[in-house]
């Protein structure tokens, strides 16, 4: 049913010749097929597409923050690293059968890349080798002596060794990129209060010397586990492999789209559970606003959602950030997961490497498929209660049905987001949520529930179909900062709809508080907050709240 079909050039309703379409009244139309075929035409196709998998007058914004988001995501380089070092043996120091090893994509050109030596004792770099050639088929470039098995580049090297007979002492070592970026540093050795090298992590990579036999080496045990802590990933070894696989299983995830992770089995199960999958996506829902503890969010792409449970997340995380995600693939009651944890030696991550606009609902209706926007931001309007749970009164649960006269359906209300405890909709009201799944038998074909993320996602729907009303936020919104980034100072504007006090937060990415005001009298209307920083440049996030509503923002410091 997701099978879309490309058109030739010479048929009518096109996309600059070329338009991604189905016979199908239920196939989705992806917004990643719009992107590839190029220039939207206002022509519309002859074929059916139901209004929900498609709205191009309140798609198009979405779509395109999604492209300035993923092109971000899809640009991120695949991660180059130090995986193997043998140095400084005992006695004679023979550079012929020194080396170091280094685990990449196949391919990737290294000339103008460079392995620099820091002396612990001072912190200052004492060797720089210039590295040349391509990384081959399997993964491992090694540079050394002629002695080395499996040499790709000769260029015999004495990296100092940390320790010694009379004390403790550290080194490091770094790999950097053509353009003089460090993309990989390792300390190795334990500091005395006179040393400089502090490894990724905080913590530092052992050091045989020298207890250590002439062929003692450090390497990534699992063989290129980077996990940023060098003291978990590096071990001392006397297996030396070069241009070999290290000690352990290594970790092989596979590279998928979220469409690739929804994709079920006949008996509504995930084709690729139990996978450690790299996926990228747009954050729909902060941190800790479903669960405390353990963590559980969302996030989408244009084509589909998932949950995101169990895996520490990054401090500081909002709603629009765009994220890289390394996890298995889960699944709880029919809720496809990207897990924290799973078999194998693969490792949790979380990255922020982007942030755009969040994305925009889908509008659905009550008979719509609902499997195919599981873990998106959906919509529904005009929507009525007709039983279930009483409204919850605050600090508590509500699992309610409604319908929009289509069909009905579930509304969860969940008592840490602040739903609870609102009054209860005396009219048809729009309902904006996250689509999930609670069912305990297969084929998990139904007990889909929305649960919306905040007060404002429910509103009257005699206020959605008022431009007028739109205009104006029942308490407040959110309209961003200008300039951001800057220098100086920046404007945080918000328009105040019946919100009279609002408190602003500012925090650094250490979650400690650096600004703070109460603004009282406010009258409905635009308003602008100034803010200076003190402090060093980098990274913030600030927070608006009002009674009920809280709503947060980045601002970039630079100088």
């Amino acid at each position: 049913m997701d099978q879309l079909r490309r058109n030739r050039a010479d048929e009518a309703n096109n996309c600059n010749g070329f338009i991604f379409r189905s016979g199908d009244s239920l196939a989705r139309f992806l917004f990643r097929n719009l992107l590839i075929a190029g220039h939207f035409l206002a022509t519309t196709s002859s074929y059916t597409y139901k209004q929900e998998y498609l709205t191009m007058s309140t798609k198009m914004k979405t779509i395109f923050a999604l492209i300035a988001c993923l092109a971000l995501l899809t640009a991120a380089p695949a991660q180059v690293m130090i995986n193997e070092v043998h140095y400084d043996t005992p006695s004679t120091d023979d550079t012929s059968i020194m080396y170091t090893e280094i685990y990449g994509p196949p391919g990737t050109n290294l000339d103008g890349w460079t392995l620099v030596g820091i002396n612990g004792n001072g912190g200052a770099p004492y060797l720089t080798l210039q590295l040349e050639g391509d990384i081959p088929d399997d993964g491992y470039f090694v540079v050394g002596g002629s002695n080395v098995a499996n040499v790709d580049q000769v260029s015999p090297h004495d990296w100092q060794n940390a320790g010694s007979a009379s004390g403790v002492s550290c080194d490091g070592l770094d790999l950097r990129n053509s353009t003089g970026t460090t993309v990989d540093h390792l300390c190795y050795g334990e500091c005395d209060a006179d040393d400089i090298c502090t490894g990724e992590g905080g913590t530092n990579g052992p050091d045989p010397f020298p207890s250590g036999g002439m062929f003692s080496a450090i390497a990534r045990i699992p063989d290129h586990q980077d996990t940023d802590d060098n003291g978990a990933d590096w071990q001392a070894t006397e297996d030396l492999t070069p241009g070999e696989p290290n000690e352990g299983e290594p970790c092989v995830p596979v590279y998928a789209d979220l469409i690739d992770i929804r994709e079920n089995d006949a008996n509504g199960v995930p084709v690729m559970l139990g996978t450690f999958v790299i996926v990228e996506g747009i954050i729909i829902i902060e941190d800790g606003l479903l669960l405390e503890t353990p963590s559980s969010l969302y996030f989408q792409d244009d084509d589909a959602g998932a949950n995101l449970y169990g895996g520490v997340m990054p401090a500081g995380l909002v709603v629009g950030d765009c994220v890289r995600v390394s996890g298995w693939v889960e699944q709880f009651r029919g809720l496809t997961e990207i897990s924290g944890s799973g078999p194998g030696n693969c490792i949790w991550d979380c990255d922020v490497i982007g942030h755009t606009d969040p994305p925009e609902p889908v509008v659905l209706q009550g008979n719509s498929f609902f499997e195919s926007f599981e873990g998106m931001l959906v919509k529904f309007e005009h929507v009525t209660i007709t039983g279930g749970d009483a409204w919850p009164t605050e600090g508590n649960d509500a699992t309610i049905t409604v319908t929009d006269g289509n069909g009905t359906f579930t509304l969860r209300i969940d008592k840490e987001t602040g739903v609870d405890g609102m009054p209860e909709p005396e009219e048809e009201f729009d309902l904006t949520g996250i689509m999930t799944q609670y069912d305990f038998d297969p084929p998990y074909d139904g007990f889909y529930q929305v649960i919306p993320r905040y007060r404002s996602d429910i509103v009257p729907s005699s206020a959605a179909d008022d431009p007028t009303d739109l205009a104006m936020p029942a308490e407040f919104r959110l309209d961003g900062a200008f300039p951001n980034p800057f220098n100086s100072t920046t404007n945080l504007r918000f328009t105040v709809g019946n919100a009279s006090e609002l408190t602003v937060h500012v925090f650094d990415l250490l979650g400690r508080e650096v600004a703070s005001e109460k603004l009282t009298g406010l009258t409905p209307g635009n308003h602008v907050w100034n803010w200076t920083p003190a402090g060093a440049t980098g990274l913030y996030i600030v927070r608006v709240e009002s009674e009920n509503v809280v709503e947060t923002a980045k601002l970039l410091y630079l100088k």
